[in-house]
């Protein structure tokens, strides 16, 4: 779970850079592998926080509820970026001069959500493909 923490604080910092840089809206790349690590590693996090949940040997219900628990994240951080479009656009260049991007339109938030959805995807099929009992707590 540390190791998970740690790389989704990465990724959280990476991606204020790319709003300070303006990554996220001059470049596609940027984004899209943003969320798609976000995704793996949010996967990662819950298969740690959810491991006493999972039933023993059903690998699909176990990769489900992992990206059942990705995709509420996923979309709650996509309500999160439409408020701070909302709210937080001007007084961010008011205060620092910075002008700032957080939501793109539908075809961007869906995109950010299969980008979420992958990341949790190719996670559930490395850590489920290779699961032992006591696997989830060494991650």
């Amino acid at each position: 779970m540390k190791k998970a923490v740690v790389f989704l604080t990465i990724i959280f910092f990476a991606n204020l850079a790319g709003l300070y840089f303006r990554f996220d809206s001059q470049t596609v790349w940027f984004d899209r592998s943003a969320h798609f690590a976000g995704g793996l590693f949010t996967a990662m996090f819950m298969a740690a926080f959810l491991k006493e949940y999972f039933p023993g040997k059903s690998k699909f219900k176990n990769a489900v509820v992992l990206a059942g628990a990705v995709m509420l994240i996923g979309v709650l951080w996509e309500l999160a970026e439409f408020i701070a479009s909302q709210v937080l656009i001007e007084p961010i260049y008011n205060w620092l001069q910075i002008r700032t991007y957080f939501i793109g339109d539908l075809a961007d938030t869906i995109n950010d959500l299969f980008m979420d959805l992958s990341g949790a995807a190719l996670f559930s099929f490395v850590f489920l493909k290779n699961r032992s009992s006591n696997d989830v707590e060494h991650r």
